[in-house]
């Protein structure tokens, strides 16, 4: 039987009804499609396991395909790697006379380890999945080569039904870089979001939908002083970059977890900060460019989270009487809902495609050749920085932003390595800053004054700091909020 082999690298995403059916005819789309590759499949596929799931167990996958009613092949998928919805595994294929399972022709490790699995167990069917696909192939670039893909169709197992409706990007050769650029590009015209979900997985997950779920436990990451700092760096800011994504896929009547996404975006910019030794100075610039600007599109949220439930009265009864500012702080109430429905629109999308772009743009540099000599030179300097601010008198919390968002960096890196005491004398520092934030807000308030309107954003900016800032435990939650209401009491107490 001839033989398909190689590791399959794709991107699987998710977007609205409307966007998958005008996809192929999309400008950067429709530009780039080879001439004679755009066609239309009905495929069928069967997943197979034994009895007691021994090829799941092993992180193996065995597909049966049909094409258009008339050819067969099978399939074997190793587990692999999906990060942000781009997956990369090990897969094989042959060709077969009908639609039964075969445990020879794929190579010949593989082979082996079908035998020794199965011997005597028969191959059953896990899931029914039933698809149109429409394909093309899209030249990126001199290089690179994609095959895109629109999945519409349902799955089928244990007598429950999923519906399909997916865009494939799969890389057949050249750059992974470029098929990123292209999907950041492509999040411009388009709502995307990432797919980390295998159609097996999903077929799995309506098999297992009523037995009950153990917790899963969060394994702390390990590594060495001795790694390579681009590849660690690279991993965790495109994590951090696919965490905010993730919080952008909302479910129905499911509200925006927006003190979530602006810390998810702190310790991004916090990984950015610290890359600048990984990117070129244009690349960095950009990057931090979009994080700012991110950010400072969100904040307006933390006046509706770091100050209110939600669920009562904005404020105590004793404020009601506060005609004038009240209505001005439900303007800006207002206005700030109007601009989280706009930033979680395709724009935040977009700038989170652009920075894992970006982040594949990381290359080593002379003078880090490990991990541990990064570390040492960025804590060195970190501390540098924070002895010339202390030095400088300086009391506004604003100014140390950057460089505590730095130090979330540093943290970030170092604590696979278990280094206990080097994260310990961070929070240390992020705890004093906290408190700094807290003492300066209150004593600005008091100063300004209740009544003077043009100074209310500055207090109200500062309240929403020290609530985004306090925000990694739900006991500080509680506080920033029960702070945010108290500076309101105390303005009204000393109103000028």
């Amino acid at each position: 039987m001839a033989m398909a082999n190689g590791q399959e690298k794709e991107i699987k995403l998710t977007s609205t009804k409307e966007a998958r059916k005008k996809f192929f005819q999309l400008p950067l789309v429709k530009k780039k499609i080879v001439a004679g590759s755009q066609h239309t499949l009905k495929l069928w596929n069967q997943y197979l396991d034994t009895r007691d799931r021994k090829l799941s167990r092993t992180g193996m996958a065995y597909r049966i395909r049909r094409t258009d009613g008339r050819t067969f092949e099978a399939t074997i998928k190793s587990r692999g790697e999906t990060v942000n919805g781009f997956s990369r595994r090990a897969e094989y294929t042959v060709p077969l006379k009908q639609d039964q399972p075969v445990l020879r022709g794929f190579d010949p490790q593989v082979d082996q380890k079908l035998q020794a699995l199965l011997q005597e167990d028969e191959l059953l069917p896990l899931c029914t999945v039933e698809f149109t696909r429409k394909v093309a192939l899209l030249q990126l670039s001199a290089v690179t080569v994609v095959e895109a893909a629109v999945d519409t169709g349902t799955i089928k197992a244990g007598g429950k039904e999923a519906l399909i409706g997916e865009i494939e990007l799969e890389l057949k050769k050249g750059q992974e870089r470029e098929l990123l650029r292209f999907t950041a590009g492509l999040s411009l015209e388009i709502p995307l979001l990432p797919e980390e979900r295998s159609k097996f997985s999903r077929g799995l997950a309506l098999l297992e939908k009523n037995t009950p779920k153990t917790k899963e436990r969060a394994d702390i990451p390990s590594w060495t002083k001795d790694a390579d700092p681009v590849i660690l760096w690279r991993s965790l800011a495109r994590k951090a970059a696919g965490t905010a994504l993730d919080k952008l896929a909302l479910q129905v009547d499911e509200e925006l977890d927006v003190q979530g996404m602006l810390y998810t975006l702190r310790q991004l910019r916090g990984l950015w900060l610290v890359g600048q030794d990984f990117l070129s100075l244009r690349t960095w610039k950009k990057g931090k460019k979009l994080l700012t600007g991110l950010q400072e599109q969100l904040a307006p949220l933390a006046y509706l989270t770091g100050l209110s439930d939600g669920k009562s009265k904005p404020f105590p009864e004793e404020l009601l009487p506060l005609g004038p500012g009240r209505k001005w702080l439900d303007d800006q109430w207002a206005a700030a809902a109007r601009k989280a429905a706009e930033a979680c629109g395709k724009e935040v999308r977009a700038v989170l495609w652009q920075l894992l772009y970006l982040c594949t743009l990381a290359h080593a540099k002379a003078g880090i050749a490990d991990l541990g000599t990064l570390l040492q030179r960025q804590w060195n300097v970190w501390l540098q920085e924070e002895q010339l601010l202390a030095d400088g008198g300086k009391t506004n919390p604003w100014d140390r932003k950057e460089q505590m968002e730095k130090l979330e960096g540093l943290l970030a890196l170092t604590w696979g390595l278990g280094g206990k005491r080097l994260q310990k004398r961070g929070r240390v520092y992020e705890d004093q800053w906290w408190k700094h934030c807290l003492s300066y807000a209150r004593t600005r308030t008091l100063e300004e004054g209740a009544e003077q309107v043009d100074d209310r954003p500055l207090s109200l900016a500062l309240a929403a700091l020290c609530g985004q800032e306090g925000l990694r435990t739900e006991k500080r939650r509680k506080r920033a909020w029960k702070a945010g209401k108290d500076f309101y009491k105390e303005m009204v107490k000393h109103k000028a």
